[in-house]
């Protein structure tokens, strides 16, 4: 039987109360990830509702990302409610509400690097059409340029461009179809999670320490017959774990000798103003190097890359319908300039400041708890009190203050770290992060 929504005591409009419904039957377990869902018209017509209401009732059960499709496979569960409620904010009552668990930079207090900008007579019909090579060969330079402040050398032709980091994680796991199980830390962001379930791929989870990974972890990952990786190395979301450079070389010494291909996640790899240097540095031949615009430069920049090694570059080629077609021609020249220009370097260098200074309000409300970050982490961990991480958040909640509990990262059932993971940038300015934090301390206190 399809599965149909209870409606009986829903109230109006109907559209609502279909998403609102889907979530519900997620958080009991009537719907579980992977499930598909009835199409648009069968669902109409068991309901006796326009086509329209359900289109409208699956558009926002997928903004919620409680559901994703597409076209010709059909509509599927994505992940468990925990994960989910982390998009539906917006479904709650605002009043009084901080909430501190979207990872996203902070937002500029004065933000004018756009209103300059416009494309001449020109360029308006160019950026309005497909990317063309032109457009793809100067993006690609400008990303390559880039790449180097990370310690990166890439070809600029071996850069692939993608619409945004989650969509690099998604290519980069559909390039490698018979690698079987996918290894990566025990707690991990739910866009991995999410990218693993589209593919059908079941993540190997891996014990962890500060440093991230630990080495004899990756090894049993190895001898268990896994032969793709993916890590997070620099600034790991959600613990701030970064990976010293002794353990990078130990673990890519293991992924050599066991011919193990590491996906590196470096999205916020440039925040730190020193640091080990990234995983695709010291063994080229052996990572995919993922990173974006997003985290560092601007969230409305939804460009992501890919750099593969040089022996698998033709994979790229044979994908290339499903990346950089999905990118918009006016995001990618707008990135290209800012590049270029010196803008996306000076926006980082503000971010790093404001970080920072958000870091000093943990230091202040936070004393006397046992949490970690560094100076220019978006994020930072908190280890809860007696009772756990998921008891913590749902008191968090009715104090007006959400945050996210270990739960919802967790790769598997068991080995991982409790905690809680407060985003600092998502806080409007450093007056609500503050409020936040003083919220949370008193119900730590």
């Amino acid at each position: 039987m399809p599965w149909v929504p209870d409606l009986s005591h829903a109230h109006p409009p109907v559209y609502l109360a279909v998403a609102d419904a889907i979530a519900e039957d997620i958080r009991t377990g009537r719907l579980r990830p992977g499930e598909r869902l009835p199409t648009h018209r069968l669902l109409a017509d068991l309901l006796g509702v326009n086509l329209s209401t359900v289109t409208r009732a699956y558009q926002e059960a997928a903004r919620r990302r409680l559901v994703g499709g597409e076209v010709g496979r059909g509509t599927y569960v994505l992940g468990v409610y925990s994960e989910a409620a982390i998009f539906a904010i917006g479904q709650r009552p605002a009043g009084g509400l901080i909430d501190l668990s979207a990872n996203r930079p902070p937002r500029l207090a004065q933000d004018a690097d756009l209103a300059g900008w416009a494309p001449g007579p020109g360029d308006a019909a160019r950026l309005l059409d497909y990317p063309g090579p032109e457009d793809l060969r100067r993006h690609r330079e400008a990303v390559a340029h880039w790449l180097r402040r990370r310690g990166v050398e890439a070809d600029p032709d071996a850069v692939q461009i993608c619409a945004g980091a989650q969509h690099a994680m998604d290519t980069a796991l559909g390039l490698w179809p018979e690698s079987g199980e996918v290894a990566c830390e025990a707690l991990v962001y739910p866009g991995l999670k999410a990218a693993a379930r589209h593919w059908r791929r079941r993540l190997h989870p891996m014990a962890m320490d500060r440093e991230g990974v630990l080495p004899e972890a990756f090894e049993a990952a190895c001898r268990s017959g896994v032969r793709l990786a993916v890590l997070s190395p620099t600034l790991h979301n959600p613990t701030t774990a970064t990976m010293g450079l002794e353990r990078r070389r130990r673990v890519l010494e293991l992924a050599r000798r066991w011919d193990v291909l590491l996906v590196e996640e470096d999205v916020y790899g440039l925040l730190p103003e020193s640091g080990p240097p990234p995983l695709a540095s010291l063994a080229p031949d052996q990572v995919v190097y993922l990173t974006g615009l997003s985290k560092t430069v601007a969230p409305g920049l939804r460009l992501g890359y890919l750099v593969l090694p040089r022996r698998l570059r033709e994979r790229l080629r044979e994908a290339e319908d499903h990346t950089t077609w999905y990118v918009s021609p006016l995001a990618m020249e707008l990135a290209t300039r800012w590049l270029g220009d010196g803008t996306a370097w000076r926006r980082l260098l503000a971010q790093r400041r404001e970080l920072a200074a958000r870091h000093r309000l943990c230091l202040r409300h936070l004393a006397g708890f046992l949490w970690r970050g560094e100076p220019h982490c978006p994020h930072l961990w908190l280890v809860p009190p007696a009772g756990g991480a998921a008891a913590l958040a749902r008191r968090a909640l009715a104090a007006g203050l959400v945050v996210v509990p270990a739960e919802v990262f967790a790769a598997g059932r068991a080995g991982a770290e409790d905690g809680i993971r407060l985003s600092l940038g998502a806080a409007t300015d450093r007056g609500a992060l503050a409020e936040g934090l003083g919220r949370l301390a008193t119900l730590l206190g």
